[in-house]
């Protein structure tokens, strides 16, 4: 099998990655509805208590990228693939004991072991799936040619989007087929099945030493390469997570139903089929145009996209809004995640990644906190107004760089696995 470096988007090589990829986000995307049922269900819990457990793998992850990232560097990215799909296959044999052995909490109102065992097993998946994902961005970056290195970042993003779609299907599935503990199985089988096919992908090996030719980038501080681009990506995920929790009540009182095909829920249907089709058409854009332009470009649209979802009033209106949005998003995640990696040496790149990915997260948790708070005090309308503003006032932080945003290929021999 001819390794990533060489045979870019075309070889099987990048394609496994894309597949261990997908099975984790398959396994998060599927086991958070269970979680949410376990704690509402057999551990006697209400919805806060669900919200809870649910958002412990969220939280672990935003941790663990940054470690995650770091590791790739010093380790290499295969490496820290093994480890992080052995303990998030930990984190899930915790939940499914902890589900073996649910019971409604004791009239005394302390906490029992199962749901400590739950909440355990949630943080160690968490940061366990988070450090996957992390380690397999990171080989991309580190290993696709320079000249696709946009494609392969964009190619390989839509791994979050068949994991959005397929995870509460199969999970579904499974629990009808075998109970819940078949979700905990299935999911445990596919989270190592995923890493066993990255695995298999040749390479995926740190450069120990930084090219000689960009040794001058090392002076600069490395918070001052991400602090742009995540500043950026942090604003424009916290947009995502304010649509995530608040668009369809936003549309229901602008006159949709919640349901059905012209619906509010088959908005986000629109959306994500916007960001699939337009990175299928145009996933080389960032390589063209460069990741700044492209980044302008997606910013304005996304900010043109959240206007009009503001003062959308029919289904029509409310997806072109949605296909907006989708059509920002497809090219700012490998346009944003090639700034902050393209002025790095070679050894830290990773470590971008994981930093990054960190902001990413943290942006869409902040969205849907600070957006509540924005709900609260005016309206939806209003939050989404605010955040599509917020993504042109952010434009400026987008500047032309030496490099251009695309990191050079190692020129280093990796040291052996």
């Amino acid at each position: 099998m001819r390794p990533l470096a060489d045979a870019g988007t075309r070889g099987a090589a990048f394609w496994l990655i894309v597949a261990g990829s997908t099975a984790g986000h398959v396994v998060n995307a599927g086991t958070a509805p269970a979680v949410a049922r376990l704690a509402q269900g057999p551990l006697g819990g209400d919805a806060a208590l669900a919200g809870l457990l649910v958002s412990l793998a969220a939280i672990a992850s935003i941790a663990a990228m940054p470690i995650a990232g770091a590791l790739a560097d010093r380790l290499g990215a295969r490496r820290v693939l093994l480890a992080a799909g052995l303990l998030s296959a930990i984190g899930l044999v915790a939940v499914l004991l902890a589900a073996g052995a649910a019971r409604p909490p004791s009239s005394s109102g302390t906490v029992e072991a199962p749901v400590l065992a739950l909440a355990a097993g949630r943080i160690v998946f968490g940061a366990g799936n988070a450090a996957v994902a992390t380690a397999l961005t990171a080989w991309v970056v580190a290993e696709a040619p320079r000249r696709e290195r946009g494609r392969a970042l964009g190619l390989f993003g839509l791994s979050v989007w068949v994991g959005l779609a397929l995870g509460p299907v199969l999970g579904e599935n499974l629990e009808q087929v075998a109970g819940s503990s078949g979700i905990w199985s299935g999911a445990i089988a596919l989270q190592l099945l995923g890493v066993a096919a990255a695995s298999f992908a040749r390479d995926g090996r740190a450069s120990a030493h930084p090219p000689a030719s960009r040794i001058r980038s090392q002076r600069t501080p490395f918070a001052r390469h991400l602090a742009r681009p995540g500043a950026v990506g942090f604003t424009a995920w916290a947009a995502e997570g304010f649509m995530i929790a608040f668009l369809i009540q936003h549309l229901v009182r602008q006159g949709l139903d919640a349901q059905g095909l012209l619906g509010a829920a088959n908005v986000f249907t629109v959306f994500a089929g916007s960001v699939i089709a337009v990175r299928l058409l145009l996933g080389g854009l960032p390589d063209r145009l460069g990741p700044v332009v492209t980044a302008r470009i997606a910013l304005v649209v996304l900010a043109l996209g959240l206007a009009v979802l503001a003062i959308a009033d029919g289904f029509a209106l409310a997806a072109l809004g949605a296909a907006l949005i989708g059509a920002g998003y497809s090219p700012l995640f490998p346009a944003l995640t090639l700034l902050a990696t393209g002025e790095l040496p070679a050894h830290r790149r990773s470590a971008g990644v994981g930093v990054f990915s960190a902001l990413t997260s943290a942006g869409y948790a902040a969205g849907s906190l600070l957006g509540g708070l924005l709900v609260a005090a005016a309206d939806e309308t209003a939050a989404l107004l605010v955040l599509a503003a917020a993504q042109l006032l952010v434009l400026p932080l987008l500047r032309r760089t030496r490099g251009g945003g695309v990191p050079e290929a190692p020129t280093t021999e990796p040291p052996p696995l």
